[in-house]
């Protein structure tokens, strides 16, 4: 048994069921990958769901548990080809973690292309299948025949695989902050809703009770808890939550599934969201525990849900009680060196006599930083914000974020350190609005609507100028004649006046020439 390399162009092959797709890469309908062990297999499961939507392959998806002739076991992963480039990408992943790959329809599936072979693997002879095998596979120098033990559905393995400990995994950035859920015990439910309104937090709450695994779970009922949706919760509050018992954080991976805060599934949840029922909401506790909840959650305002009777004091004016006025006790914000480690760079401000060097620049920009980048020329320079580290351009003051939308230099910070969120209340802040601090001391405000993406901005004015329309059409002269002459009854032999021709065939005299 021997492979032989697909040349590009080639139409014919001995594999049954596959073909050249547009790249003229040798494909079939399906790809087929081979795994020593459920942990590879797994592993493969994991590094695509952070790449790409498992949603896409779940349809056709399938995980087998197989048995060689020689009496080994491996787990087969079955995907459907849709295009060679997912199928590229399945390749170096299982590459990665120790699989093999193989491409075909039905029963022979052949070695899909590596570098050695770019357009893929040809089987110079199949040969005849075991009887109780059910698909084969052709390697270089090897055909492996295998048979099938039992399938393991996608979604059965998902939930019985463990949630893993992150380490520093409770320390969010405030991004990840803006949306966390609260399992709160019935005893503190309503101490906790009157503690978040008088922070001013913006929460939903409800209570919830799992679902029963089966008729005879008579402990559902006691495992019942107020659900509770929180936004931006600041991170003094986070970390008194984590530390107490009763109350566990949650971080929502996806529309209907949440994971315990300083763990993570081994497979992105969010990437098959079609796993899950439109009805159901899972939760994923530490200790393999999963909830499912009654979807989709309906939970209520905890401003509704607070009941508060308290007689505020009106404060009376300082210069009362000193007699004179009040000292000012506010300071003047002011750049100073950073404490802590460096931030992404987002954006840079860029001096308007410097504008030339960046229209160089832009002919070198690959074309995803291109799109990627937004820019708006101020009197103060030229403001370029980037989706990603923003190193492309070494040009002008590079700029990291405080908060969304809030920009200082790299390697400073703004005292006194007070948090973003008291500092962009103070400097008038809001959505829609950037807001830069530059060395001088000056910040700036420049409104969203103000920018442009890169690549719009990178192109001058074109001028096409419009062509002029041209007739030819021939116009009859007016010194034309048309004379019809009787061509004889040989018409098809020639005219007479030809000058090759001076007897009709009929052995009649010449024809003069009519003038």
């Amino acid at each position: 048994m021997a492979l032989e390399h697909v040349a590009q162009g080639q139409t014919r092959f001995f594999t049954p069921g596959v073909a050249p797709d547009p790249r003229g890469i040798l494909l079939g309908r399906v790809c087929l990958m081979t795994f020593p062990t459920l942990e590879g297999a797994v592993s493969w499961l994991r590094l695509y769901s952070s790449e790409a939507a498992l949603d896409e392959l779940i349809a056709n998806l399938s995980i087998t548990k197989a048995k060689t002739a020689l009496g080994s076991r491996e787990i087969i992963i079955q995907i459907p080809a849709v295009t060679s480039y997912a199928a590229d990408r399945a390749a170096r992943l299982a590459r990665l973690v120790g699989g093999a790959i193989y491409t075909g329809t039905a029963k022979h599936f052949v070695k899909y292309r590596d570098d050695r072979s770019p357009f893929g693997y040809d089987a110079i002879d199949i040969g005849t299948m075991p009887a109780q095998a059910d698909f084969m596979v052709h390697g270089d120098e090897f055909a492996q025949a295998y048979m099938r033990e039992g399938e393991l559905p996608f979604a059965k393995l998902l939930f019985r695989l463990s949630i893993r400990k992150l380490p520093g995994g409770e320390k969010l950035a405030p991004e990840d902050r803006a949306d966390l859920f609260l399992a709160v015990a019935h005893g503190l439910a309503d101490g906790i809703i009157r503690y978040l309104w008088r922070n001013r937090v913006e929460a939903q709450a409800g209570l919830f009770t799992p679902r029963s695994g089966s008729a005879f779970d008579d402990h559902a009922r006691d495992r019942g808890y107020m659900w509770i949706r929180a936004r931006n919760l600041p991170e003094r509050i986070l970390a008194l939550f984590v530390g107490t018992p009763g109350i566990d954080v949650f971080r929502p991976a996806g529309a209907n599934a949440a994971v315990a805060v300083g763990y993570e599934h081994p497979i992105d949840l969010a990437s098959c969201q079609s796993v899950f029922p439109p009805d159901t909401f899972h939760v994923f506790w530490p200790a393999d525990r999963v909830d499912v909840l009654p979807g989709p959650l309906a939970l209520s305002d905890i401003g509704d849900l607070t009941r508060v009777d308290m007689e505020i004091e009106k404060p009376r004016d300082p210069g009362q009680l000193t007699g004179g006025g009040a000292e000012p006790i506010g300071v003047e914000l002011r750049l100073a060196t950073a404490m802590g480690p460096p931030r992404r760079v987002v954006a840079t401000l860029i001096a308007l006599e410097h504008a030339i060097r960046l229209k160089r620049i832009l002919f070198v920009l690959p074309p995803v930083s291109l799109r990627g980048h937004r820019v708006a020329v101020t009197d103060r320079g030229i403001l370029v914000i980037g989706s990603e580290n923003l190193d492309v351009i070494p040009l002008g003051q590079l700029l990291c974020e405080l908060t969304p939308g809030l920009l200082v230099p790299l390697g400073m910070d703004v005292v006194p350190r007070v948090s973003p969120e008291v500092l962009a209340r103070a400097l008038g802040h809001a959505a829609g609005t950037v807001t830069v601090f530059t060395s001088d001391q000056r910040p700036f405000q420049v409104p969203e609507s103000a920018f442009t993406t890169l690549e719009r901005r990178s192109l001058a004015k074109l001028e096409a100028e419009r062509a002029t329309l041209e007739d030819f059409t021939a116009e009859p002269s007016v010194e034309a004649q048309v004379t019809n002459d009787a061509v004889g009854r040989f018409a098809l032999w020639g005219f007479p006046d030809a000058p090759d021709r001076k007897l009709l065939p009929s052995g009649d005299a010449s024809v003069k020439r009519e003038k």
